[in-house]
Parts: C-alpha cells; structure tokens; sequence
C-alpha cells in the first residue's frame, strides 16, 4: 500500500506540526518586553536567552526578547510571531539571534543569521528588518522573502514580494520581486533572476512524524492479494475464521486507516493460540495503534518486543515505528536514523517521507524519484512523487508521476484517489472528482479519502455530505487534529461557532499550532478581533502556503480596518492559489466597502473569470437580500444594472441564495411608466417577480435577511447595526418631511440568527392634491440556520397610508376622492436538505388588504346638478400554501412543486345622490350593495434547466393553474414555457424564451419565475399572458456593454390603472404589445459609469368588454409609450461620494380609448450621498424633476413638478 500522508496533508489543506506533545511545558516569564514569541516547534529547538549561557527547550508560546538566540537541530524547525507582525519559520540546523526589535513605528527588527535558513512575511510599509550574516547584510524592505548561509557562510537570498538590498564592504545590490542574490565571505553581492519564482519553495513546511503510525504498511502483499484475502476472510462466518484470517482482518482494517474497527478483529485473535510470528505480528499493530493514540513509551516497548519475530520487511518497518515513537517521547534527544536497506517499494516510501519530516520536502522529492528508479513498476512510488510535487506546485512532474502511476495500476485506490484530487484542484471537476473517490471508499474506507471527501463536498456546497464524511473520519481517527479542525471550519462557514468551538479546542489539546487559524476564523466571528488577527498570524507562521487561511486573515485585517494589511494578505492569497474565485470576491466586497469603483469592477470581471474557470466559491462568505453577491454588485454600484444583470443571470445556479438575489434587485423596466419616487432617482425600476425571488433566496439562506448597515462584511461576525434618517421633502412650495429607523442585527449564539426590524413614516405636501400624502409601515424580518439541513425564514409587515390622489375642479365637474389603505403580509419558511442538490422548500404566505375609498362628484353639465358621494370599503384576505422540489442530476436540475390558496374578497358599497333645483335639493335613494366573494386556487409545475456547459443552457417547464371564484365558471390553464441561451463567442449572449403565464388570485409562489433568466415585462393582467422574449447581451470590451431586448406579449384581462387616481382602464379583454430596447453600459473609469436606453412600444386592442360596445378595439393600449428613453451616469469617489444624474424621456402615448394623445416629455433626476469617513453620519440630496418640467400622467391628472428631498442619517 502506498504511503498515504502526502496524499492526506495535501488534501486536508495542513502540513500537520507533530510534536506539539512534547512542548507541554509551561514557558518562562520574561521581564523585558516581548519582542514576539514561538507558536511552532518541531522538536529539540534550544533558545539562549539574553544575557544567559544556559540552552533551554524551546516551549510553544514562550516570549522572545531582543538579545535571545533560537537554534534547532537536524529535524527542528521554529515558527515566531513578532509584535510587529512579522511572520519568520527557522529551519533545521540553524542560529538566529534577535539582536533587536522595532517599536513605536520607528526604527528596524536586528537580526543575525550565523547558520542554516529563514522564510519570513513582514507587514508592508511597516518597520524594516536587516538581518546580518557572515557575508553580507539584508536590509529588508520587502514582504515574502526567504535567506540562506551555508556553512562557508555564503549567504543566499530569494525575494518573493517587495525590496531587499544585500551589501557588505564590496558592494551592494538591490533585490526586487522575482528577484535573488548571493554574496560570498569577502565578495561582493551578485543578483539573479528568478525565471519562474516559488513561493512554495522558498517557504519551509513542516511535517508530521505521527502520521508515521496512521501510514506504516501493515502487511507484505500486494495490493490486489491483500485486498482478495481481506474479501474472502470477510465472506466466511466469523466462527469459520482461523486465528490467522482474524490477525489479517485486522491487518486490513488497520492498512485502510481504521483503528477503531482493527481492535475487534485484533482481540479477537489475541484470544487465541498464536504462533510466535503471529504474536509479533499483533504486536506490531498494537504498537501502531499506540503511537496513534500518541502512548509513545506503549509504542516503543510493543515495537522492540515485536521486531525479533517478525520478518525482514515488518522488522524494517517496526524499527522506523520505533525511531518516530522515540523522536516523539523526547524531542530534545535526535534519535540516530534507522538504517534500513532499502530493498522494496514501501520502505523506500517511509524512507522518502522521514527524509522531508528531517530536511525538506524538496530533499524528499529526490529522494522518491530516485526510488522510482530502482522500483519502476510500483504505483506507489509514483504516486508519492506525484504528491510531494503538489506539494511544491510542480504541476508538470506531478501529472508525469500520475500518469506513470495510472499506466502502472488504474485501479490502485491511491491512483484513483490521488486523480480526482487533479480532477478537482486543477481540472475542477469536483463531481467526477468525487465519484472517484465514493467508489474507493466502499473497499478502503479510510480517514484520508474520508477527509479529501469532506473537503470537496464542502467545496460544492454539499454541506450535509461534509459533515458526516468528517465525523466519519473523526470516528477513524479521534486523535488526529485535521478532522476536528476540518468541521470547524465547515461549521464557521454555516456560523454554527459554538459547535466550531468545542472542536477547536479539541484540535488545540491535541496539536496547538495546527488550529491556530481556525481558532483565527472561531475568533473573527465571534467579533475578537485582536485575539482573532494574532491567532490568524501565527497559524499562516506555521503554515504560510495556505492561500484560505490568508483570505481568512485579509477578512481580520480589513474589519479591524488594517486596509494595507489586508490587501497585501489578499496579494499573499493570490500567489499562492492565483485561479481561487473567493480572493477577487474578497477584493470586490473590500473596494465597495471603500468607494473604490474601479477596483471593484477589476476585481468583479477576475471573479467571474475565475468563477466560470472553476467554479462556484462562496462557500463561508456572506450575502444579503438588499446587496445580492458582491462581484454584480460592483456592477449595480455605479448603475450598470444592464450589465450586473448579465453577470447575474450568466452565473445564476438553482440551489444557491445569491443568484435569486441579483435576479430580485436587478433593474427590469416595464411596458407602462409609473409614478416617479425618491428611489427611482437611482434608475432601479424592480420587476414584480422581486418579492418571489427574495423569499426563494431566503429559503436557500436565510440569514440573509440582515446584512451590515453601510458596511460589507464578507465574513459573517455577530453585529446589531441601527440607523436613523430623516429630513425635509419640498415639492411644489410645500415641505413635507419623511422619516425611518433600520435595526439589523446577527448573533451566532444560541443558535445563528438574522433579524431585521424597520420602520417608516412621510408626509408630503406639494400645490397638487396628488401631493399630499401620508404614510407609515413596519416590516420585522427573521432568519435562522440550526443545522447543515435545514433553515427557517419569517418575514411580516404591516403598512398603511394615503396615497395622494388628483381632484379634478373644472367649471363644469369637479371631484375629491380619498383612500385609506391597510396592508398586512406574512410569510413563514422552511427548507430542507436532504443532499446535494437535493432541497425541499415549503412557505405559507398569509395577507389581508383593507381600502377605503370616499369621494364627492359635482357634475354641473346637465340639469339639474348633481351631487354625487361615494363610500367604498374592499378587504381581501388570503393563504397560500406552497411546496416545491429542486433536484439536480448531472448537468440537469429538475424543480417540481403545488401551491394552494383560498381566501375571501368583501366589499361594502354607499352611493347617495343628490339633485339640486336650486335653491331646492332632491334627495334620491341612497344605493347600497355588499357582496362575499370567496376564492381558491392552485398550480401544479415542473421546471428543468439543462446547463451542459457555460456556453448553452435549455430550460422548460409547465405550470397547471386553476382560479375558482363565487358565481363564476372555473378557469384552468396549462402553460408552457422554454427558453434557450447560447454563447456563441465570448462575451456574446443570445436568449429566447416563450413564456405563458396564468396567475391565480393571488401571486406568491415558489415556483420558477425566469426561464433562462428572461422575465415578462409587467403587465396589470389578471388573464393569461403569453410572452415572447429575445435578449442579446454583448460584452465588447471590459469597458462597453450593450443588450437589446424584445418582448412580444399577448394580454388578456388588462386593467391600466390610471396614475393618482383610483380608476382604471379596466374594459380590456385582449390585447397585444410589442416591445424594443436597446442599452449601452460604458465603465470611463475614475469611478463614472455611463448608461443609456433607447426603445419603443407598439400595441393594440383586441377586444374589450361587452359594456364598452366595441370601444377602443384597434386603438394602442393606453399609456403605453410609443417612445422611451433613458440616460445618465453615476460617480462614485473614494471620499465616499456618490452621484447620480439621469435624463428620462416618456413619448406619446394614447390616453384613452379614443387613442387621444398625450403628450411626450423629459425629466431630469438626480441623487446625491455622502458619508463620513467613519459611516456614522450619511447625507443625501435627491431632486425628482430637476427643471420642473410639466407634463400629465393622463388627461386632468398633472405630474409634480420639482421635488426636492434632503436627508441626514445616522448609524451607531
């Protein structure tokens, strides 16, 4: 079997330190200030301190001071963390002394190498470090470098990040990026170019000697003998097993990683007579069990007593056994290496891997190939060459070494494991990837394969799967740190902290240095963040080749608002995995944070890049409902909607949250303009499918409900945010005010929770009766995520108002009306997990609507006047219950679903007339009606999306949908849908979609409301649509984007409400409209985004009901414009500015049935934000109508003119 810890560490992302045991003492208080202190030692490290002769053990977390000397051994290894940040690892056989450390932001760290090697990270644009050896000086202005003194004391340097000058008496030179030097005693310095710089080379890993007891072989055979014997001995009943079928059961169970379940079968044979090999045998697996239990003195006495009986190659791998017990049992002691012939495959393995846990891996690499060599037919020596070539991100040796290991034995488990890490790291096929190793792991169930499954379920997002993949391997191995930190991190991805926590603590007691980054991200988000940064700092000391754990520390820096600390973190992250999609999201969520635009749109496109190169990767980081994700938010942020819609649909995936949320709060103007508000200054016009797509988000993520007020916070920590606002709002002369508070807040404890809670209140005034209105609402929204499987949503609010209507005074008639209007909403969620892909989502949406409408009508024409006063009192209440499926299945996802919905319409009516023969007034029979009119519904549907490749997608569907009302036949409808979406080139979109709609009473629903991310425009249709939609979206540069849209749409039923009052064109049976526009999104840079579209509208009635005898057939639908346009452009500036200016142009128009024409118009918008440094205060200016243009919505109802808003806003 192959020597599987390569292939383990590699797959669990750590490079485990192993004798963190050993290091048990308490460290020695110091009296000086501490300059820094250890977090990592191997093993028989030795420090001076100053002004002392007397070498003591080097203990984790003991304080260095300026004056001390560190030295390690032959195996030794140290990692320290210095006060100011810098990072140093001193490799084996070396002698540093701290001459002195920088403080107060003054001055240089003083350090002087005599022997051996460093790798060191300082902070940029903090204190210099010059380290002084025999040669030469390092004056260290730099970041990532790394220097080395032979024994001549030729002293070699490599520079990753950064400038460095070496010099001595002869000279200097000065060392930039991708850049190295050497310098001889008594020479002058020369430089060299690096022709393809490492950082991974240059950086010195640690290994772990424990994993010697989990990866010995426990057995002689090959792999297809020892696997046919472990199938035969378990196919015979257990009281038909001899001693020696028992003694290789066990064997078997131990080789594939699993102790627990080797002690049963061992036992079992121990109670039985033994021969003497057979003893020896036994003891050998105790003795491995021992050492994994870490009972180093018990493994070492097993081991000695085992090796006499066994034979030449056990003997062999007994006495390695014997040599890490005892490297372990006294670190302060280098134990004699074992010289053991290298006369077969494996011992050559256990021979290459004690070579890197002694020198490097580098000295172990050489040492596997040339075991190839001798062993050329042997999987796996390939495979260990393979693996330590990973290791060192020698990607061209590490796919020869595979493919010579697959030629060699496909079916070897550790060739098939060690593929789909390839498939899943570099060809980023996790599900092929995946399918790989689910077929491995039902013959050879061990930890490792365990692991590398957990880590790549939790890369999809399949977080049910990771979890039990890691305890599983917790249950295989309870005394190896990577599982237990492992879950923690999966557990701190869904913010379940306590349970993070309680693993965490777990992983420190058995190996401290190998948790200090999740103990950082445990930390971070439980909001101590300077206990979080220094814990982050020391775990990338131990391990700085983790481009995650730099991510994670970026986090640290940016929300304790080390902004240059955190971009040069996220630099780090980027060398060392540069196709990782979560280090631009991270940049683009930081430059947002910061007004900077440009950077943010930079980083958005290498995000999307890198997401549809290798996948999706949000994994741990947060999303809300308002920002949606943050690489189309970039977009969105200086109102390119056009363009984050592309994004957004382009990278829309089914069973994650934050595609639902770019769909909800992209732009999608409709066919009819509406009434402008103070946010529609900002161009977002948010198609009536929003609500749906939010709440089906929420179901995916629930915690979403609340995000940072003013702030991004990628990572989710506990927050409880509040802001005021309020100010005057000046329309037509007349001051009127408006008001609102936000609290959104986030706690992990007790269980992760998400609350938002706001309230509003207005009152406008203006010279129009339409502008005076009034209003007030609160909406309470909550989110909760106990487990991996299951999430539970709730949102509710209550509003009520009135909304300012058009009087009508003319000569002849006159007429006042009034509403009063209540609305309550309810929504209550739960979705559930049962695999990947695999989530059933159910919701009960509750609503009841009251209006009230009261008028007087003076109608002078005929005679007698008539005086006419009207009361109308309507209340709607409603259920809806829905449950829907989504399945995926290869490149397939299927979603299914019922919904049902029943409620009651009540209307209550008074019309009392009166006749006036002046000065006499006739008093006619007052009118009353009342009616109950209950309803119920429901729709059937299935959906599936075909998603072969990023250049294709297919997608259809049929919805059954039936209405029952009182006194009416019941409607049922079947309507189809399908659409098709081709990339034919990069950057090029093409999409059709034919779309039949037939709603119930009411519209929540969990069904699919895009087909290929194509929606109808919004059309005030209570009938069946039938929808038409063509979309073309063309990325020319990374600066120009356009789209050109058409939208065929058959309506019927139609009711054009008429803006400001509460009538509407309600006769309208069919129609049809033709629809057209065409969009230019332009990035200038200097944070200015441009837009602009142009479009036009055709329509036409085709029936209307009996009552209008006939009217308007023929005639285009009124208010739908024949001509619209829109232009503007946004300015976003680091000072925390935003600006936003926009021309808006509405053409002709029909009016009526009569087709008499209104008149077309333009209009000027513009809105205005800043805030202060700290986002404590915000300030905003937004004018509706700049130049008070007038223009009518309809005949007698005038638009507003000029409307001027100011607010102030404050966040604590």
């Amino acid at each position: 079997m192959s020597f599987k810890s390569f292939r383990l560490l590699a797959a669990a992302s750590v490079l485990a330190l192993s004798l963190a045991d050993a290091q048990a003492q308490a460290p020695m208080p110091r009296q000086a200030p501490a300059a820094g202190a250890i977090v990592a030692a191997k093993g028989g490290e030795e420090m001076r301190f100053v002004r002392e002769d007397l070498w003591r053990a080097a203990q984790l977390q003991q304080s260095v001071v300026g004056g001390d000397t560190l030295r390690t051994n032959a195996i030794g290894n140290l990692a320290i963390l210095f006060a100011d940040q810098t990072q140093i690892r001193v490799g084996r056989n070396s002698t540093l002394t701290v001459n002195d450390v920088a403080g107060g932001g003054s001055g240089n760290t003083q350090l002087s190498l005599q022997a051996g090697n460093i790798w060191a990270r300082a902070a940029r644009g903090g204190s210099g470090v010059d380290v002084k050896t025999p040669a030469a000086v390092a004056a260290i202005r730099g970041t990532d470098w790394s220097l080395s003194v032979d024994g001549s004391g030729k002293t070699s340097l490599i520079v990753l990040e950064g400038v460095v000058e070496l010099k001595n008496e002869q000279g200097a030179v000065t060392v930039r990026q991708g850049e190295g030097a050497v310098a001889a005693v008594g020479q002058a310095p020369t430089k060299f170019v690096l022709v393809s710089p490492n950082d991974r080379e240059q950086m010195l890993f640690y290994m772990s000697m424990r994993e010697v007891f989990i990866n010995l072989p426990t057995t002689t055979l090959e792999n297809k003998q020892f696997e046919a014997e472990s199938t035969r001995i378990r196919a015979l009943p257990p009281e038909a097993r001899t001693t020696e079928d028992w003694l290789t059961l066990a064997e078997s169970l131990m080789n594939s990683g699993n102790r627990r379940a080797a002690a049963a079968p061992l036992a079992e044979a121990r109670s039985r007579p033994m021969a003497r090999a057979q003893r020896a045998r036994a003891d050998y697996l105790e003795a491995l069990m021992a050492g994994a239990d870490r009972r180093w003195q018990d493994a070492i006495r097993l081991f000695e007593r085992a090796k006499p009986g066994l034979d030449s190659r056990r003997r062999g791998w007994a006495e390695y056994g014997r040599y890490a017990a005892a490297s372990l049992a006294d670190p302060k002691r280098v134990q004699p290496v074992p010289k053991i012939p290298v006369r077969d495959p494996r011992t050559a393995e256990i021979s290459a891997y004690l070579t890197g846990f002694r020198q490097d891996l580098r000295s172990a690499a050489a040492e596997a190939a040339a075991a190839e060599k001798k062993f050329p037919n042997d999987a796996g020596l390939a495979i260990l060459t393979a693996s330590l070539a990973r290791d060192l991100d020698h990607r061209e040796d590490m796919y020869a070494a595979y493919e010579r290991a697959r030629a060699i034995d496909p079916s070897d488990p550790n060739v098939v494991a060690f593929g789909a890490t390839i498939k899943a790291d570099y060809a980023r096929d996790i599900d092929g990837a995946l399918a790989d190793l689910y077929k491995v792991v039902k013959t050879d169930p061990n930890f490792s394969l365990l692991n590398q499954i957990g880590l790549l379920e939790q890369s999809r997002g399949a977080f049910v799967e990771a979890e039990a993949a890691f305890r599983r391997a917790l249950d295989m191995e309870s005394q190896n740190p990577i599982p237990y930190n492992n879950l923690a991190i999966l557990l701190l991805d869904q913010s379940r902290v306590t349970e993070a926590g309680t693993l965490i603590d777990k992983a420190l007691a058995l190996d401290p240095p190998t948790a200090y980054t999740a103990r950082g991200r445990y930390l971070l988000q439980k909001r101590e963040m300077a206990q979080a940064i220094e814990s982050m700092l020391a775990g990338s000391a131990v391990n700085p080749a983790l481009s995650n754990d730099q991510v994670t520390l970026a986090d640290g820096y940016f929300q304790n608002g080390d902004y240059e600390l955190a971009w040069q973190t996220l630099d780090n992250a980027d060398r060392l995995d540069p196709r990782a999609p979560i280090v631009p999201i991270l940049r683009t969520a930081f430059a947002l944070d910061l007004y900077l635009a440009d950077k943010a749109i930079l980083a958005a496109r290498e995000a999307l890049k890198r997401y549809r190169d290798r996948g999706g990767d949000y994994a741990g980081i947060s999303v809300s409902k308002q920002t949606g994700s943050y690489p189309v938010e970039a977009y969105r942020f200086i109102n390119l909607h056009d363009w984050a819609r592309f994004y957004a649909d382009r990278t829309f995936d089914p069973f994650e949250a934050q595609g639902y949320f770019d769909q909800a709060i992209v732009s999608r103007p409709g066919l009819f303009p509406t009434e402008p508000t103070l946010d529609s200054a900002e161009g977002t016009e948010l198609n009536s499918a929003a609500l749906n797509l939010s709440i089906q988000g929420l179901l995916l993520d629930p915690l979403a409900v609340a995000g940072r007020i003013g702030r991004y916070d990628p990572i989710r920590r506990p927050f409880l945010d509040t802001e005021i606002g309020g100010g005057p709002v000046v329309r037509g002369g007349q001051v009127g005010w408006q008001s609102s508070v936000l609290t959104n807040g986030f706690s992990n404890e007790p269980l992760p929770t998400s609350f938002s809670l706001s309230a509003s209140a207005n009152e406008a005034r203006g010279n129009l009766s339409a502008d005076n209105e009034r209003g007030r609402g609160i909406t309470f929204s909550l989110g909760t995520a106990p487990n991996a499987a299951d999430r539970f949503m709730f949102i509710g609010w209550a509003n009520e108002g009135q909304p300012g209507l058009t009087d009508i005074d003319r000569l002849d008639y006159t007429r006042q009306v009034e509403r009063d209007s209540t609305s309550l909403f309810g929504v209550a969620g739960w979705s559930h997990t049962f695999g990947y892909r695999n989530v059933l989502s159910t919701a009960v949406f509750a609503t009841r609507n009251d209006t009230l409408d009261r008028g007087e009508l003076w109608d002078y024409r005929p005679f007698p006047s008539t005086q006419t006063l009207w009361q109308e009192k309507q209340r709607v209440d409603g259920l809806v219950g829905a449950v829907s499926h989504a399945i995926g299945f290869g490149d397939f996802n299927l979603r299914y679903g019922l919904e049902a919905q029943a409620g009651k319409v009540r209307y209550n009516g008074l019309l009392e007339t009166y006749r006036y023969f002046f000065p006499e007034r006739e008093e006619l029979p007052p009118e009353a009606s009342a009616f109950d009119s209950p309803f119920r519904g429901g729709r059937a549907y299935a959906d599936i999306l075909w998603r072969p490749n990023d250049r294709f997608e297919a997608q259809a569907g049929i919805h059954r949908t039936f209405l029952d009302l009182k006194d009416a036949a019941p409607d049922v409808w079947a309507s189809p849908r399908f659409g098709l979406g081709v990339s034919p080139l990069e950057g090029q979109w093409l999409r059709a979609a034919y779309i039949e709609n037939a709603d119930t009473f009411l519209s929540y629903t969990l069904a699919p409301t895009t087909t290929v991310g194509l929606i109808p425009n919004d059309a005030p249709a209570s009938g069946p649509t039938k929808s038409l939609v063509l979309r073309w979206d063309a990325e020319w540069t990374p600066r120009i984007f356009t789209a050109l849209e058409y939208q065929r749409q058959t309506l019927k039923d139609l009711s054009v409400p008429i803006i400001n009052t509460v009538d509407s064109f309600s006769g309208i049976d069919k129609a049809r409209a033709e629809w057209l526009a065409a969009t230019v999104n332009v990035w200038l840079g200097h944070g200015i985004g441009v837009f602009g579209t142009v479009g036009g509208a055709t329509s036409k009635i085709l029936a209307t009901s009996d009552d209008l005898g006939g009217a308007g057939i023929g005639e285009p639908v009124p208010y739908i414009p024949e001509r619209f346009a829109r232009f503007g452009m946004t300015f976003v500036h680091p000072s925390r500015l935003r600006f936003t200016l926009t021309q808006n142009l509405i053409g002709e128009r029909s009016g009526n049935y009569d087709n008499d024409r209104l008149e077309s118009y333009w209009t000027t918008d513009a809105a205005l934000t800043w805030e202060t440094p700290d986002r404590r205060f915000q300030v905003g200016l937004t004018a509706l109508n700049l130049f008070d243009q007038r223009y009518d919505f309809g005949f007698d109802i005038p638009a507003p003119g000029r409307t001027v808003a100011a607010s102030v806003k404050a966040r604590f």
